[in-house]
């Protein structure tokens, strides 16, 4: 189990995109998490930590630099307004006297892979931030993601004290690095506002957290919840799923509040991470990541390894699935909704295990004499030799003649309840869902059902984006709640 040092230097979470003039150098969703007290003083504090961010992966971004300062030491060498350098031109690049009191990062980005610098080009005199290793992964948008493993640093602050910093990011397509072509300043950063504990419960599918205040302020903010659904030990905005959108939290004085959520019986075993973004004090708009980390449950008595519902005529469909794992499995109970909430039984499956045990793929075909002309929702209640039952994710399929596009309803929805049926194409998808303000709500990654369920939206209009990931394309459809 992959932990982190809370209450460390830099434990911080940069989420917004940063939009810059020149677009090759955007950089969004810088993370920095993992951090290790190495050693301190009642003056300073060492320690070492991990990095990632996405930016654009072209020949723009040869070489990239990142200059860090406390807030009171921050030189605005790039005159930052909105995160923009509002200097023109391509821009000299600092040298040690523009520097003062900061730790430096560079990367030679010159290739297919990351390489970080020993040596600044612009001015040898100035320390480079040694760095354990580095790893790019070009993402299909054109993006690469990048991450640095073991930043080691020394700031000029005891360990734990309450922190601001600020950072600037430039990057250059000059062989020699003497001139800053793109510019990302004034990113925001803290530390030490506040304590955060908590842990998932795999037992009752919940997490829970506490937040304590360690300043003499009130403290307000928002969270958001992902699901850590590779289990590496590291957020990813890209990959891991959002379980909760933008939740508001208090913390009065040198107090503390307790947060909590469901978790998905789909993520049970899996680790979360809770995003907490400032909005008052002298950390407004600086975020951190925490990881909650789960307790391991036993398994689920049968794990799935697939379920598909097909139309194969007008008056048939087709129900397939099949278990990797079966434990002490009495049978499947099928079950139907012909979308009016009302789920009937169709037909009992015994288990093909022998005793109700297999560690062996077995595979289960059902034909279900179905002539709706309407949607048909599927689904499986797995039932134990002792009468314990789990369900089985939903599975639907349109009526004959409803043309192969997306459907979503009801639209409008008067109960901020919605189901989205998926074109009939293979694969995985990426869905954002965004509000008539154009903040992203929600988003689910690499989805490979054909069915998507949201639930708790607020009176409005909402855009739901859809990327297949094998082919890139892209669709959009309106979603209405009064």
């Amino acid at each position: 189990m992959k932990t982190f040092l809370r209450l460390s230097f830099l434990t911080i979470l940069f989420v917004s995109g940063i939009e810059t003039v020149n677009a090759q150098c955007t950089v969004s969703d810088i993370v920095i998490q993992n951090v290790r007290v190495i050693g301190g003083t009642p003056t300073s504090c060492t320690a070492k930590f991990d990095m990632t961010f996405n930016i654009q992966d072209n020949n723009g971004n040869k070489f990239i630099f990142m200059h860090v300062w406390l807030q009171q030491n921050y030189p605005d060498y790039f005159e930052c307004v909105d995160g923009q350098t509002t200097r023109n031109g391509s821009i000299p690049a600092p040298e040690l006297a523009d520097l003062g009191n900061s730790f430096n990062i560079g990367l030679n980005n010159d290739g297919t892979g990351i390489v970080a610098l020993t040596a600044y080009p612009a001015d040898a005199s100035v320390q480079m931030a040694l760095i354990d290793s580095t790893n790019k992964i070009v993402l299909p948008d054109g993006s690469a993601n990048i991450t640095l493993y073991g930043i080691l640093i020394t700031a000029p602050i005891a360990c734990g004290t309450p922190v601001v910093v600020v950072a600037d990011l430039w990057s250059t397509q000059a062989n020699t690095a003497q001139r800053a072509h793109c510019v990302n300043c004034g990113i925001m950063y803290s530390a030490g506002y506040m304590n955060v504990v908590g842990l998932v419960n795999c037992n009752t599918l919940t997490y829970a957290g506490l937040l304590t205040n360690n300043t003499a302020i009130v403290l307000d903010g928002f969270y958001r919840v992902f699901v850590d659904v590779n289990g590496d030990g590291y957020f990813t905005p890209v990959t891991d799923t959002l379980l909760q959108s933008n939740t508001n939290y208090t913390v009065g004085a040198s107090g503390s509040v307790n947060i909590s959520g469901p978790v998905p019986v789909a993520n049970i075993n899996q680790d979360v991470f809770v995003v907490f973004t400032q909005t008052t004090g002298a950390a407004s708009g600086a975020s951190r990541v925490v990881l909650f980390p789960s307790g391991q449950c036993a398994t689920l008595p049968v794990t799935f390894r697939s379920f598909i519902a097909t139309r194969i005529s007008r008056t048939n469909v087709m129900l397939k699935w099949e278990t990797v794992t079966e434990i002490n499995n009495s049978g499947f109970n099928l079950q139907r909704n012909m979308n009016n909430n009302n789920w009937e039984s169709v037909s009992f499956i015994p288990s093909q295990a022998t005793r109700g045990n297999s560690s062996s793929s077995l595979t289960y075909l059902f034909n279900d004499i179905n002539s709706s002309n309407g949607i048909s929702q599927y689904r499986i209640k797995q039932v134990d030799i002792d009468g314990k039952a789990t369900f089985s994710q939903v599975r639907a399929v349109r009526g004959d003649g409803q043309k192969a596009k997306i459907i979503i309803y009801p639209n409008p929805s008067a109960t901020g309840n919605v189901s989205i049926v998926f074109e009939d194409k293979e694969g995985a998808r990426d869905i954002t869902l965004i509000n008539m303000n154009g903040q992203t709500v929600k988003q689910w990654k690499g989805i490979t059902n054909n069915t998507l369920h949201i639930e708790n939206l607020g009176k409005g209009m909402y855009t739901l984006k859809i990327l297949m990931q094998e082919t890139g394309t892209q669709s959009a459809e309106k979603i209405v709640i009064f």
